[in-house]
């Protein structure tokens, strides 16, 4: 369902979600279980500590646990089988609430000379502005903000305001960034992974 949705994944198993968190927090989790065991409660928690969005699937669901579940932070909750039309919305819901936080920071330094300033939305190569469209800016802002970390097109895609975005129009919008950046004298910050997203290029 996440290639589906066109959300990129990876498998973790639960016990090791802790020491996961410490290095790379996830912008999103799903919790996949049968029964509700003690170690999957526990990574729930590790998860609502670290502010991470949750989906929790669960075969052996009832009224009582669910409301626990959602009272400890957990951000949707699932009872199994379930079609994969409803997954796939859920799952699209939770990649939206990873989305960016309201409280982003002042500044974001890229590569040493470039400056993001989100509040203002402005972009400095050295000491000089650089001129971006908005949908540029948010794609770069996005980029910048998940350091380290591949974003894939429709995560992009929510980003810029749109539901879906096609591969070309990304394609258009970085390399009118990469040419806006090299024309100011910046490296090119951004690189593309084929058949996924881009990732700030470090």
């Amino acid at each position: 369902m996440c290639e589906e949705s066109r959300l990129p994944c990876e498998v973790t198993p639960v016990g090791a979600i802790r020491t996961r968190l410490a290095t790379d927090a996830p912008g999103a989790a799903v919790l996949h279980g049968g029964t509700p065991t003690r170690l999957l409660i526990d990574a729930q928690r590790w998860l609502a500590d670290a502010n991470v969005p949750t989906l929790i699937l669960l075969a052996q669901l009832t009224e009582e646990l669910e409301t626990i579940l959602l009272d400890r932070g957990t951000n949707d909750v699932l009872a199994l089988p379930v079609s994969n039309r409803r997954l796939g919305g859920r799952l699209r819901s939770l990649a939206r609430q990873a989305a960016p936080p309201d409280d982003l920071p002042d500044e974001i330094q890229v590569d040493g000379n470039i400056t993001l300033s989100p509040g203002s939305r402005t972009v400095y190569v050295g000491q000089s502005p650089l001129a971006l469209t908005k949908s540029e800016f948010d794609l770069l802002l996005t980029v910048a903000l998940r350091r380290g970390s591949v974003v894939s097109s429709q995560e992009l895609a929510w980003a810029l305001g749109q539901d879906t975005f096609s591969t070309r129009a990304l394609q258009t919008h970085a390399s009118r960034i990469r040419r806006k950046l090299r024309s100011a004298g910046a490296p090119d910050v951004l690189t593309s992974v084929r058949g996924i997203g881009y990732r700030l290029n470090e």
